[in-house]
């Protein structure tokens, strides 16, 4: 009967394994993080404060801009148990230009096996947007940027910026291919892919070109309208459309962090987020009952 016993346990335990991979699988892996600009409007100054507000609300983490106290956003983020998921990082690849932070080499210590992404909003003046013409410029400079952080598995990625050199997610396949490096890949940005207005692939068409070297993604809230003064939490009316873009990349096997994009959102920072977490836990839970596609 003990024998017996312990059988029964052990296909029991067996099962619920399997229940559990299989939830896993059907669901939606990616982490959730906060832009820093979340924070901008109206939130406390302190990272501390900033940081316990996305603690209670349940976000995964946070990102920073350039190197802006950085040695304080790690400090409180490890207090809290969160990660710091992207650092929003210029790089300008104009001839003259510095092209990014000097302190880089030193801030890269500091980042030593915490999987964070730079991910770089790239500028120039000599070259249109989108304009393959500057490759020639950037490529050696994100492979210094790539090389400086591979060591300390800090991963990079081009950051899409409508009316930045790097405007579409094409364009940061297309670096990609060039720079070949490990740890250098693909993001994609939803309002910024929405304002391309109809320059904009279909989303299948850039899931098919990005997918493959995808580190980072952000949602938001309003549809990419330039006019905008601002970039609104994410919204219940608009939920089909991030389900069907999440849907899209999970498929083609993204499971990396997935960001907040809000930008002067007025009032204090915790309805607005309260908000968006609401939206992220729905479309979590309605990702629980849809298996992947063949």
């Amino acid at each position: 009967m003990k024998i017996r016993r312990m059988l029964l346990v052990g296909l029991l335990t067996i099962a619920v394994v399997l229940a559990c991979g299989a939830e896993t699988t059907g669901g939606l892996p990616n982490p959730f993080f906060a832009f820093k600009n979340s924070m901008e409007t109206a939130g406390p100054a302190s990272v501390e404060e900033q940081v316990k507000i996305l603690k209670e609300i349940g976000f995964d983490g946070f990102d920073n801009r350039d190197l802006n106290e950085l040695k304080d956003t790690l400090h409180a983020l490890d207090r809290h148990g969160l990660k710091l998921f992207t650092i929003y990082f210029t790089v300008r690849i104009d001839e003259g230009e510095t092209p990014f932070n000097p302190l880089l080499p030193e801030a890269l210590p500091l980042l030593r096996g915490r999987g964070t992404i730079l991910w770089c909003n790239t500028h120039s003046k000599q070259f249109k947007p989108s304009d393959a013409a500057g490759d020639a410029r950037a490529v050696p400079i994100f492979r210094q940027i790539a090389d400086l952080a591979a060591p300390y598995g800090v991963r990079v990625a081009p950051y899409p910026h409508i009316g930045l050199w790097v405007e579409s997610p094409e364009d940061t396949a297309r670096l990609a291919d060039k720079v070949d490096r490990p740890n250098f890949g693909t993001s994609f940005n939803l309002f910024h892919w929405r304002a391309l207005g109809d320059q904009k692939q279909s989303i299948e068409e850039v899931v098919q070109r990005v997918a493959a070297r995808m580190m980072v993604m952000s949602i938001n809230g309003n549809d990419g309208t330039l006019a905008v003064e601002g970039i609104s939490p994410l919204l219940e009316p608009q939920i089909d459309q991030y389900y069907a873009v999440l849907k899209a990349f999970r498929d083609a096997g993204f499971s990396g962090p997935v960001g907040l994009q809000c930008y002067r959102v007025p009032g204090e920072p915790r309805p607005h987020l309260r908000q968006s977490m609401a939206v992220w836990r729905k479309l979590r839970d309605r990702f629980g009952t849809a298996p992947p596609s063949q």
